[in-house]
């Protein structure tokens, strides 16, 4: 099922802190991505989804996945790079309409440094597939519901 345009499923919230700002218990969401020495990304996301009644009745007959896909913007490149993608499991007994979900994200500063990246192109989706089953690539960016761009902050 494409949810592309289904306005069943709503962001509440979406946020991240790289993980050299929490070594200082400081428990606020960043706005740029700092790199470590060597150049790569070490991030949580957290995301809260509302679900309405429709998806809520969808969630009770099969099991659905929530997947964060990180590619690259804004590079010396022709086209973008997979660079990480992060999935879980949404819970069939939610029992509400809220569902939060926190990623661990990681990204090579190889990649980041050798393609001159500048910023991650983030997208959320919900689908029913996983990657062993037949159409799941096409199936993610059906069910593709959020996107945004973050800059790798630089000090260049």
């Amino acid at each position: 099922m494409g949810m592309k345009n289904n306005q069943d499923i709503n962001l509440a919230y979406f946020g991240f802190q790289n993980k050299i700002n929490q070594s200082g218990g400081v428990n606020t969401h960043d706005s740029q991505l700092l790199p470590r020495k060597d150049g790569s990304l070490d991030f949580n996301l957290k995301c809260s989804l509302n679900f309405g009644k429709e998806f809520q009745q969808l969630l009770k007959t099969d099991t659905w996945y929530i997947y964060l896909t990180v590619l690259s913007e804004e590079a010396d490149l022709k086209g973008q790079i997979y660079l990480d993608q992060v999935y879980g499991p949404i819970p069939k007994d939610i029992g509400s309409i809220s569902f939060g979900a926190g990623f661990d994200v990681h990204v090579d500063g190889k990649l980041i440094v050798q393609n001159s990246i500048r910023s991650l192109l983030f997208e959320l989706s919900i689908t029913n597939k996983t990657d062993e089953d037949d159409g799941f690539d096409s199936a993610i960016k059906d069910s593709c519901f959020f996107q945004t761009v973050i800059p790798i902050w630089s000090n260049k």
